[in-house]
């Protein structure tokens, strides 16, 4: 579609995080040949990719930022590897009351004002990072899975900031950072450098 845009809206680890999680998909792609993961930063999906009309990105940024005002910022653990079916492998996410809310918001958001399809794994949300999938051959999910369990990151995070995230020439980029604000009841201060 013309003028159309891909889009998605996840949490991304710190990046010392974020490049364990690479060196993880790295070895994957080398020892076995599955590389799609490859494609996007190490992510928690908070909203299924979507087509929205790239004249209208600014204003998309503007409406999620403020939506994301009033989001404090919360702890994420991540947990053991996990599966969906023989055909995805990934880090999970303890889910939380702050991150089941914050997806819950984000979703209802996303249908009544910008008039978005609601997917089934946006109405049956699992927190996870994804490691492999779509070119996973189920011959080789055994190993896969064992290598991910043997490399598996361990680890408690500040998500401080949500990202709206773009297909560009067949990867995922980071086209805007959505910043938490701070709630009434707990005020979190934004030093001013995350600011601009």
């Amino acid at each position: 579609m013309k003028g159309m845009g891909k889009y998605f809206v996840g949490l991304l680890p710190p990046p010392a995080l974020e490049s364990q999680f690479k060196m993880l998909k790295q070895g994957i792609a080398e020892q076995f040949q599955v590389k799609y993961a490859l494609q996007a930063p190490a992510h928690l999906t908070l909203k299924m990719p979507f087509r929205y009309k790239e004249a209208k990105e600014r204003e998309l940024v503007v409406r999620l930022t403020t939506l994301l005002e009033i989001q404090a910022p919360f702890q994420l653990q991540l947990t053991r590897i996990g599966h969906f079916g023989r055909r995805n492998i990934h880090q999970q996410v303890a889910p939380n009351e702050s991150l089941l809310q914050l997806q819950t918001t984000l979703r209802s958001f996303c249908k009544r004002s910008l008039h978005l399809v609601e997917e089934l794994s946006d109405r049956n949300f699992q927190p996870h990072i994804t490691l492999a999938y779509k070119d996973l051959k189920p011959t080789h999910f055994e190993e896969v899975l064992a290598f991910a369990q043997k490399n598996a990151v361990s680890a408690e995070f500040l998500a401080e900031k949500a990202y709206l995230m773009k297909k560009v020439e067949g990867r995922w980029k980071v086209i805007a950072p959505l910043i938490f604000g701070s709630s009434s009841e707990n005020p979190v201060p934004i030093p001013k450098e995350e600011i601009s």
